[in-house]
């Protein structure tokens, strides 16, 4: 038993780095098509929702029904999700990706100190503390060629930010996953329909609705290369949503930041 849980682990956490690193690659070529970064993501979260929805019915794969206090329970690793996602793009709005990568690998040292706090969880190994101190010193020594703009206290202050915004959505939705029971696509079908709601509102802060109103935006779907790129982008978005919440939910916070 013990053997075949390591295996669903690695199963689990290798699916969500084969998707993550291939989502990147898809979103930037789906983005050159299609310039709406907003709506790219929320046509990714309609279609895994769907997929859910249609295959269930279909008798390919189990998924839990909408239940009004899951739906409640489930919502704040959403919410969290959508502020992540602000303080990420403010901070490259203001900084380079060096600064990003710094602060990135700050975030799981913030995650295992709020798993000691909040999940009462044993204090790191010595030889995993030294680890994660690596990581973040080697990012650090990366990103020295542009001190300055590490210096700058703007810029400082965004970084703090993202890092204390990722850290807690880390541990908010680990608490949320396994507290919400429920089977491995249903988290993919809530956590999507939830984010499919909740965009509207996030259209009309970052001004995206505008655009879309101002734009023939989805007449460029009709053309087959940018329908392409865009199914894919949203393919991809599916198993990057059934890997990521069920390996979150396998490993711990921390495991899963780094």
């Amino acid at each position: 038993i013990f053997a075949s849980i390591n295996m669903q682990v690695l199963f689990l956490a290798m699916g969500y780095s084969a998707t993550s690193a291939t989502l990147a690659v898809a979103n930037k070529w789906a983005l050159v098509k299609f310039p709406y970064s907003g709506t790219l993501t929320v046509l990714q979260f309609f279609f895994a929702a769907m997929c859910v929805r249609i295959f269930k019915a279909c008798g390919v794969l189990e998924a839990d029904a909408l239940s009004i206090r899951k739906i409640r329970a489930f919502a704040p690793a959403v919410l969290m999700f959508y502020i992540s996602i602000a303080a990420n793009l403010r901070l490259l709005s203001n900084a380079t990706v060096d600064t990003f990568i710094v602060a990135r690998s700050i975030a799981p040292i913030f995650t295992q100190i709020g798993e000691n706090i909040f999940f009462k969880t044993a204090p790191p190994s010595n030889r995993a503390m030294a680890a994660l101190l690596m990581i973040a010193i080697g990012a650090s020594g990366y990103a020295l060629n542009n001190a300055a703009a590490l210096a700058q206290v703007e810029v400082a202050v965004w970084a703090l930010v993202y890092v204390l915004c990722v850290s807690t959505d880390m541990l908010v939705v680990k608490k949320v996953v396994t507290n919400v029971k429920l089977k491995p696509w249903g988290y993919v079908y809530y956590n999507n329909l939830i984010a499919l709601a909740l965009y509207p509102g996030w259209a009309m802060l970052t001004g995206e609705a505008k655009r879309l109103i101002k734009e023939p935006a989805f007449s460029r779907l009709t053309l087959p290369p940018t329908a392409f790129a865009v199914f894919a982008s949203c393919a991809i978005g599916l198993g990057i949503s059934y890997f990521g919440l069920n390996t979150r939910r396998a490993l711990s916070a921390t495991a899963f930041t780094v």
